[in-house]
């Protein structure tokens, strides 16, 4: 037939065939659905513990209902086809549906000609035009992954039924079920939110982890469900905003930032904002029971302002009150986040300023100060528990890092000033620095948290170890500051922290790890004199500056200065050995000079952009003499 045959008798048979093939979709889908050659996720499950949930329960049905989900699992007669496109319009017959699916798969799959499942057939759980995990498979990474979920975004909030607030709270095989399901889910946003999820279980399962049924490596398979993901919000963006679209976006920037693209996840967080502000969620509150939008409006704040903060970018959300009468009022660390962020927010609008202020600056130190008596010394000083539930540890970890990032961003502009006035913020940005560092340690030393994936904080962790280390050179034998007792505790905890960075990069494959601890060690032999690196070392370090060292062979000088400074007379020495130089160069208010330069951003090569010409309003040179040569 002719698609060119417009008469009615052609539109006719049309109508007919359509409605004829329409027909056999059904029974064959419906087929494949009820096939009992092998148990499957979407099935109901087998008995367990008491705490995994049946499909057949009330949980399961109010899961479906919640997530809206659309699944086609009985034959259909003619009859019934004719009466199903009656009510839902011709546009979602199955058909079509398959036809418009195919595009998308054909173009999501252009740059993966790998074949995802070997049994594409025999498994139920791969939506019909998404590359969907195997049973098996989806279970594995679920099963590896299931003790992280607590301290990812609660992104199932609002899906689930009320007597499961968090999705761990009946196990992985729940998990798999309700994963699978919600991928099915006529609402595109809520698909997107599984497919989100699942993305974070795969970026967060061990390299190591072999999927049976899978010929893609993980980081393909990471970026096929991430643009999977990606279409499916463009898609729900034409229809109007929802908390579901909100919600993706905010477990879509958390991959983002656990991959070291903190400008890519600054992205989403301003269309995030957008969508909010569009929905009121700025005037929620707890008490109008909108508890849902003001913990959703919250999260976009606390990570709208840290990312401007790290990127060195204006923040536009105004703080919001906090909410001493909520459910977590009272809660101590909820009360210090709050005003951690809110202090995050007055150091943004701090470096926004033509001329900032160091009385401002002063001011903020102040209330960082107020902040520590919220938690007993001992919570802030003494290393972590290690017998303490990982969620908490995580938390108490990441809290105290998020301070001392505040606290070292807002002094390391004064501390890289000559002025000699601007001594208290160089100890107290180099006091942080030590801090951030063992908070960091702290939670890779934990046999869990050696294996969470966040590049973003391990960037942070060697951000701080480069702040210490332009102290420790600048402490030369005739410059001693108040800080300089600490000296011999500095290089253990430089070495401690390459250390950890170079396990970090063999375990997790981390780029920004590999790159932190060459950058760390090159530095820690140059300042001891036993520098191995090439002749001319240049790197550009994002949101951060320019990092050289030169080294010059068989020349004599007259006069050195740095950490290697020896003095020696002319007949004890006759010949000056090889020297070299460090230098250093930043724009201390003005971070984000690379970021648009750097492909991958934390993870991108940072020698590919050395060679270009940046302008830096701050530099600093060292000179140290090469003994090992």
């Amino acid at each position: 037939m002719s698609l060119g045959d417009s008469s009615p008798p052609g539109e006719a048979r049309l109508n007919q065939r359509l409605a004829e093939i329409e027909t056999n979709v059904h029974d064959i889908w419906a087929s494949l659905a009820m096939t009992g050659t092998s148990p499957s996720v979407t099935e109901p499950l087998p008995a367990g513990p008491s705490t995994t949930f049946s499909m057949k329960s009330h949980a399961g049905a109010e899961t479906d209902s919640m997530a809206d989900v659309e699944i086609v699992t009985h034959t259909t007669t003619p009859d019934e086809s004719g009466i199903a496109c009656k009510a839902f319009g011709f546009q979602d017959a199955p058909l079509l549906t398959l036809v418009k699916a195919a595009s998308m798969t054909e173009e999501l799959q252009s740059n993966y000609p790998e074949p995802i499942t070997r049994n594409k057939a025999n498994d139920p759980v791969n939506l019909p035009w998404f590359p969907m995990l195997h049973d098996d498979d989806l279970l594995m990474v679920l099963a590896a992954t299931e003790q992280y979920w607590p301290i990812w975004p609660p992104w199932q909030y609002g899906a689930l039924p009320p007597n499961m607030p968090i999705l761990q709270a009946s196990g992985v095989r729940y998990a798999a079920e309700f994963l699978s399901r919600m991928a099915r889910s006529s609402s595109p946003s809520i698909a997107a939110k599984a497919w989100l999820w699942l993305s974070l279980c795969i970026q967060q399962a061990p390299k190591t982890l072999q999927l049976s049924h899978c010929e893609l490596s993980h980081e393909a398979l990471l970026a096929l469900y991430l643009k999977t993901a990606s279409k499916l919000l463009t898609s729900a963006t034409r229809t109007n905003n929802t908390l579901d679209d909100i919600e993706a976006q905010l477990i879509q920037q958390r991959i983002y930032v656990d991959m070291g693209r903190p400008r890519q996840a600054w992205l989403i967080v301003r269309r995030a904002t957008d969508e909010a502000l569009l929905l009121r969620l700025h005037r929620a509150t707890e008490e109008r029971g909108q508890g849902r939008e003001a913990a959703i409006w919250n999260e976009i704040w606390r990570l709208e302002t840290t990312l401007a903060l790290i990127l060195g970018l204006p923040s536009t959300i105004p703080i919001p009150e906090y909410n001493s009468s909520g459910s977590n009022g009272n809660n101590p660390l909820h009360v210090l986040l709050h005003r951690v962020q809110s202090l995050a927010a007055a150091v943004v609008a701090r470096n926004q300023s033509p001329q900032p202020s160091y009385l401002v600056t002063m001011q903020i130190s102040h209330k960082l100060e107020a902040c520590r008596a919220l938690m007993p010394d001992s919570w802030w000083d003494e290393p972590p528990q290690q017998d303490q539930p990982f969620t908490q540890l995580y938390i108490q970890q990441a809290l105290k890092v998020q301070f001392f990032l505040v606290t070292k961003m807002l002094h390391l502009p004064f501390m890289l000033s000559a002025d000699d006035g601007y001594e208290y913020s160089r100890v107290s940005a180099v006091d942080a620095s030590r801090s951030l560092i063992a908070a960091y340690l702290g939670l890779r030393s934990c046999s869990k948290g050696l294996f969470v994936i966040c590049e973003s904080l391990d960037f942070q962790a060697f951000s701080a170890g480069i702040t210490l280390l332009i102290r420790l050179l600048s402490l030369t034998s005739g410059k001693r500051s108040s800080d300089g007792n600490n000296v011999d505790q500095d290089w253990p905890l430089i070495n401690a922290l390459t250390m950890c960075l170079r396990r970090t990069a063999s375990v997790m494959q981390c780029k920004v790890a590999s790159q932190a601890a060459e950058v760390l060690d090159l530095l820690t032999q140059a300042a001891r004199g036993t520098y191995t690196g090439p002749e001319k070392y240049n790197v550009v370090l994002p949101y951060f500056g320019r990092v050289t060292i030169s080294l010059s062979q068989g020349l004599e000088r007259t006069h050195l200065e740095g950490l290697g400074e020896r003095q020696e007379s002319p007949q004890q020495q006759p010949t000056n050995p090889p020297f070299g130089t460090v230098e250093f160069s930043a724009n201390p208010f003005d971070l984000s000079y690379s970021s648009e330069s750097l492909e991958g951003e934390l993870g991108g090569d940072w020698s590919s952009i050395s060679d270009i010409d940046f302008s830096f309003y701050w530099t600093q040179m060292f000179t140290f003499n090469n003994y090992n040569n």
